[in-house]
């Protein structure tokens, strides 16, 4: 039986974009619920992510709260400026759970690098993908930290002012939270499309170069996964599904590239 993955990528003559991105993500989810027997390895992740979620989330709540309350605290305040720090509180208990989010999925992600890995294999062999050479566990985690580092040096930079100016001027969150909410899609979506370049034995700048060559599509993918955040319940599988949705999306641009080398040629 045709893999229709494949069949797709050989009738296209242009290279996957933001639409392609997209739907690997869903694909993910997809191929995550009608898969009963990797359920077992989901789970791992899944549990990781909650429970570093919820630790985080406490303590960056705590922590957003208090520096509204440190810097924006007036004798007999006006009532417009009691509204404008409730809406404060509402914005920055927002991005803190964010924050938070992308902490533990981030954090999640190095400490179930194997149980990844596995899924990853697995999906890839599913896709017709070729058989890569399995890392110790050492390189596995070592990977996964090296992927999660490079998001953080390319949207800490970037996150850390925005939300800086949210709260020093609440008006500019109307610009700024959008902002946000890009950039931590972007992130994550680098964090989730590395992991199967990584076990290829790729190096950083090789990942690098590959996703920029492909940033609409890794856009995509990272704008649906900001889009998550809105579904709260998806959330939960985030995780395992975002892994398998990223290794759909890695085959695909992978096959693309290839063909499109092969007419060239």
């Amino acid at each position: 039986m045709s893999n229709p993955l494949v069949a797709v990528v050989g009738q296209s003559t242009e290279r996957p974009g933001f639409r392609a991105g997209l739907r690997a993500l869903f694909d993910g989810y997809r191929y995550l619920f009608r898969k009963p027997d990797v359920w077992p390895l989901a789970i791992v992740p899944i549990f990781v992510a909650l429970l570093l979620a919820s630790i985080f989330g406490v303590l960056s709540v705590k922590g957003a709260l208090w520096l509204v309350a440190k810097y924006m605290t007036r004798e007999n305040p006006s009532t417009l400026w009691t509204i404008a720090v409730v809406l404060l509180n509402v914005l920055a208990v927002l991005m803190a759970l964010v924050v938070a989010l992308f902490g533990a999925f981030a954090l999640g992600k190095p400490i179930s690098g194997p149980v990844l890995e596995r899924l990853v294999r697995r999906v890839s062999t599913d896709l017709g993908a070729p058989e890569w050479p399995a890392p110790t566990l050492w390189q596995d985690v070592f990977r996964s930290l090296q992927s999660t580092l490079v998001a953080l040096v390319f949207t800490l930079p970037i996150l850390i002012p925005l939300v800086i100016i949210g709260l020093v001027f609440p008006p500019a969150a109307v610009v700024t939270t959008p902002l946000q909410f890009i950039v931590t899609g972007i992130g994550a979506a680098w964090d989730f499309c590395d992991y199967p370049l990584s076990i290829r034995g790729a190096r950083v700048s090789e990942r690098i170069e590959f996703v920029r060559r492909n940033f609409r599509a890794v856009l995509g993918f990272g704008l649906g996964l900001g889009l998550l955040l809105f579904l709260p319940c998806s959330l939960v599988v985030v995780l395992p599904a975002g892994v398998i949705g990223a290794t759909h999306l890695t085959v695909l641009l992978e096959k693309w590239e290839a063909d499109a080398k092969k007419l060239s040629a």
